[in-house]
């Protein structure tokens, strides 16, 4: 008896991209991550082998904590610079092919996504075909989305002296995303974690090099060839969400500031420091007042924050952080490192941050409403992983960078933008007076946060951002494209 198969194709073209490199990008470690959607939880837990030599890769989707379901999938039918295929062994379908083809236009390029499937669910067949047809031309839609924006990065900011990175904080939301989108361009990257496990898993994944280092022990001494790194990207900083108690507040400080200080020292003392540091901050150092209602925060200009207030700390603990952190980067820049204090707004993706608590609420087609007109300085998370490497790679580019898109908005109009985005039905409303009761001081510095700054150094630079309108940031990250 013949099984009909469901077939899904989708093509984009390439424009200024050669064919080789469009096929090279597909190859490289951490492609399949950097590919897989933010609202889609899937990851690898181990791979044998690569594309061009028939290998397999074991796949997890997390159901329930460590319970999920798990797919392996093989590489086959590969010709280089035309196509490969990736072929189920065990997974959710009965069958699954998945064609990757390209195809050279001189200084364009073309790709086609052929998926072949079939599923055993019986009369329901239909349905889920059409739901997992929808699903398919959200994520397919994203990827190529993502290789295009991807590839025109790595052309457009780039640096001949630049190839070896580290990073530090590379498990959390940001750098989780950075280190496949660095690889993918052709960088090494290495992982600088404090805490090594007594027992590291036996069949483990990773992109990138793990550097463990004891708080007795110097960076120098940890690098196997006595070489050193063109640049450091510096993420580090424990979640800021959750009740702030004594203890949260000081982890909230020693993640951030004793850490940025020793990896100053660090880097200082190396024998080949690197040439670029790129150090995570946030525009809460402009302070969170009723008097910044008419203000907006350049970082052109000679901001200061007033250290000589004794109050500060109790008054605005994130401004003090914020402006300690920045200030335990003074030893690496005395080193003659070039330093990069990155001043984050409200970062937008929904696979963390605050989009993805809120969302949680969006896909049971509720929205929370909160009447405040406070104002929300924001990013996209794929235009901050740009920035990164455009302020890594520009050597005029230094000190203070608010990284930040050009149109900040009031939280009201990103609830009124999810709000029809995702079409909800209900609608929640809850007063600030409420929020600040329930989250306590840390909603003072998240939600109910009033700060307006502007881009102006990422401006005079040229750098050019792809989602600069609260709309098209959140259909790109959420999937939800018109």
């Amino acid at each position: 008896m013949l099984c009909l198969l469901n077939t899904f194709t989708i093509q984009s073209k390439f424009e200024g991209v050669p064919l080789s490199l469009l096929f090279d990008w597909h190859i490289k470690e951490g492609a399949f991550e950097r590919l897989t959607p933010p609202w889609l939880r899937l990851y690898i837990t181990s791979k044998k082998g690569s594309i061009d030599n028939g290998g397999s890769v074991n796949l997890k989707l997390p159901i329930f904590g460590d319970i999920g379901i798990k797919w392996i999938v093989k590489h086959t039918e590969y010709t280089k610079y035309k196509s490969f295929t990736d072929v189920q062994i065990k997974g959710l379908f009965s069958h699954w092919k998945h064609h990757h083809n390209f195809f050279d236009f001189g200084n364009n390029s073309a790709l086609e996504d052929k998926i072949e499937y079939d599923i055993k669910i019986g009369p329901l067949k239909g349905f889920f075909s059409r739901v997992l047809d929808n699903e398919l031309k959200s994520m397919f839609q994203y990827r190529h989305r993502i290789t295009k924006m991807d590839i025109d990065s790595h052309q457009r900011f780039k640096n001949p002296k630049i190839k070896n990175i580290l990073i530090s904080g590379s498990n959390g939301f940001i750098g989780s995303a950075l280190m496949p989108f660095l690889t993918t361009g052709g960088y090494y990257a290495s992982r600088l974690l404090r805490n090594k496990p007594k027992l590291l898993p036996v069949k483990e994944y990773e992109i990138a090099k793990r550097i463990y280092l004891h708080p007795s022990e110097t960076l120098q001494s940890r690098i196997d060839d006595g070489g050193g790194f063109d640049a450091v990207i510096n993420l580090n900083g424990d979640n800021i969400f959750g009740l702030w108690s004594k203890a949260k507040k000081k982890k909230i400080f020693d993640s951030r500031v004793k850490h940025t200080r020793s990896l100053c020292t660090n880097l200082s003392q190396m024998d080949k420091p690197p040439k670029v540091l790129v150090s995570a901050s946030a525009i809460g150092i402009y302070g969170n007042s009723e008097k910044n209602d008419y203000k907006v925060f350049d970082d052109t200009g000679d901001f200061r924050v007033n250290n000589d207030d004794n109050n500060l700390e109790d008054n605005d603990y994130l401004s003090y952080v914020c402006s300690q952190w920045e200030e335990a980067t003074e030893v690496a820049k005395n080193a003659g490192i070039r330093v990069v204090n990155l001043r984050t707004g409200i970062v937008l993706g929904s696979s963390g941050g605050v989009l993805k608590k809120i969302i949680i609420l969006n896909k049971l087609k509720t929205n929370i409403v909160i009447k405040h007109d406070n104002w929300l300085s924001w990013i996209s998370l794929d235009d901050l992983l740009r920035i990164i490497l455009f302020c890594m790679c520009n050597d005029s580019v230094s000190g203070p960078v608010n990284a930040v898109s050009r149109n900040s908005v009031q939280f009201l109009q990103l609830t009124n933008m999810l709000e029809k985005i995702w079409k909800t039905k209900m609608n929640i409303r809850v007063s600030p007076k409420m929020i600040k009761s329930l989250l306590g001081e840390m909603s003072k510095y998240t939600i109910l946060s009033d700060i307006k700054s502007t881009p102006g150094k990422l401006i005079a630079n040229g750098f050019n951002f792809v989602y600069d309108d609260l709309e098209s940031a959140l259909r790109h990250t959420l999937g939800k494209m018109q």
